[in-house]
């Protein structure tokens, strides 16, 4: 209320007081919303068709991020040699004062791309600091050029780094299949922003001389309830994944499929001179061979992990030694070609996205050698048997399909703490009557007290 209405109507000094205390005790009380349903991240990748000229503006931005980088880390290192230790917020502060001056094309593109690259800087420097607490410092085989140890951040380059840049959620808007950036106009894309919510960044990124923006879009997660039961994963070489449940999906063995092409294109580069408008030809092409090769495995391994994320409410998975496995020179092509850490990675977020949870058993545990109907373990398995045959109670089987279920088992009892039995054919969780739980079969698993609710 204004002062010179409350002067005319006579409420002013304690009389406007009394009459706003009694105005707020007449009032409900604001009771603000809770929000029910908590909010995720997920961002959409598109592919963009900019014109030449919107071209030369990505490369100069992902330029421009480049330099703020190289020159953030070089200054630091120039603050160590002095003995001091240099803070990110104070490089940043220190670019952002002379860049006007000694680096006035920094303006001619938008101010973001160089700020969040000290971020990304400061990032690098924790997880090295990290991993030198933790004392999992990567080996190098060969000593680094710049005598750094290895973890510590490298200088970015022109030829070896995927060129990107980053976008506030201010810096740009998104209309139907354009999107509009400051000093650039609309750029047009392949498709539309399918997720609904509220926009945060955008990170425009080139892959194979293709140019794609990557858009994180914060929604709404409504987590569903599970009504699927428990289930146990083989991963392999020959057979991708193999469940409990006799479903298996098959390696389709991409770049197997696509090596001679491959070859073909690598030789024909190796016989082009170095820089010659032939030999970027020849590169680009290998890359783009390269790069469609991993979409076709990226879209078979999120095909898979989303059907069982989806479908189990339980996923029992080997925490494989990947790096290990790839030691064996035998088998380093198709163990990174099936790429098991990926389908780990892949389904430990859907699971949780699909109210689901993923229980990883040992590397350590025999799943292959334990008998999934008596427990008798065959100490002498090779791997040429790829049928399982128990010697103590006759069962015939498939091996993958006998580790799947002896996975299955031992994420059960390493959920739940509860030990579990074979009878008759079926596997039940006992032995939690007593916490109050009721035992269940195979397809389901406890969900009273003494397990986790899913």
């Amino acid at each position: 209320m204004k002062a010179w209405w409350r002067r005319l109507i006579g409420l002013h000094g304690k009389n406007w007081l009394v009459f706003r205390k009694s105005r707020k005790s007449q009032m409900l009380p604001c009771t603000k919303r809770r929000k029910e349903v908590p909010d995720v991240k997920r961002s959409h990748v598109i592919r963009l068709h900019p014109t030449p000229e919107q071209e030369v503006y990505f490369r100069k931005a992902c330029g421009v991020a480049r330099h703020a980088y190289n020159w953030a880390l070089a200054r630091w290192k120039d603050s160590r040699a002095e003995g001091k230790w240099a803070k990110i917020k104070d490089l940043k502060a220190e670019y952002n004062r002379i860049k006007g001056e000694q680096f006035p094309w920094c303006s001619e593109v938008t101010k973001c791309a160089p700020e969040q690259e000290f971020r990304h800087l400061g990032q690098a420097f924790d997880n090295y600091w990290r991993m030198k607490k933790e004392g999992t410092l990567p080996k190098l085989t060969h000593p680094r050029k710049d005598g750094e140890e290895g973890g510590f951040p490298r200088f970015k380059s022109k030829k070896r780094d995927r060129l990107s840049f980053y976008l506030a959620n201010d810096k740009f808007s998104v209309a139907g299949q354009t999107i509009r950036i400051p000093k650039l106009g609309a750029v047009n894309m392949t498709e539309a922003l399918r997720l609904q919510g509220k926009i945060m960044s955008a990170v425009i990124s080139s892959r194979a001389g293709w140019w794609f923006v990557s858009i994180a879009v914060e929604v709404e997660h409504d987590v569903p309830t599970h009504n699927g039961g428990a289930v146990g994963i083989d991963l392999g070489i020959k057979t991708l994944a193999t469940c409990s449940d006799g479903v298996v999906f098959e390696n389709q063995k991409h770049y197997r499929q696509t090596l001679g092409r491959i070859k073909s294109l690598s030789k024909g580069l190796s016989r082009k001179g170095e820089g010659s408008q032939n030999w970027g030809k020849h590169a680009r092409k290998l890359a783009k061979a390269h790069y469609r090769r991993a979409c076709q495995r990226q879209d078979t391994l999120h095909k898979m992990t989303t059907s069982l994320a989806r479908r189990y409410a339980l996923v029992g998975l080997e925490d494989l030694n990947t790096k290990g496995m790839l030691s064996n020179h035998c088998l380093a092509q198709a163990v990174s070609d099936a790429s098991f850490f990926e389908v780990k990675r892949q389904l430990l977020y859907k699971a949780e996205q699909y109210g689901g949870y993923v229980q990883l058993v040992s590397q350590w545990y025999p799943s292959s050698k334990i008998c999934h109907a008596c427990g008798w373990i065959k100490e002498d398995l090779t791997l040429d048997e790829r049928v399982w045959v128990c010697e103590q109670c006759g069962v015939i089987t498939e091996r993958d399909l006998n580790a799947a279920l002896n996975i299955r088992t031992e994420a059960l009892r390493l959920l739940t703490d509860v030990p579990v039995v074979a009878s008759s054919g079926q596997k039940f969780a006992c032995g939690a009557e007593s916490a109050g739980s009721r035992c269940v079969e195979s397809e389901t698993f406890c969900d009273e007290a003494g397990t986790r609710m899913l």
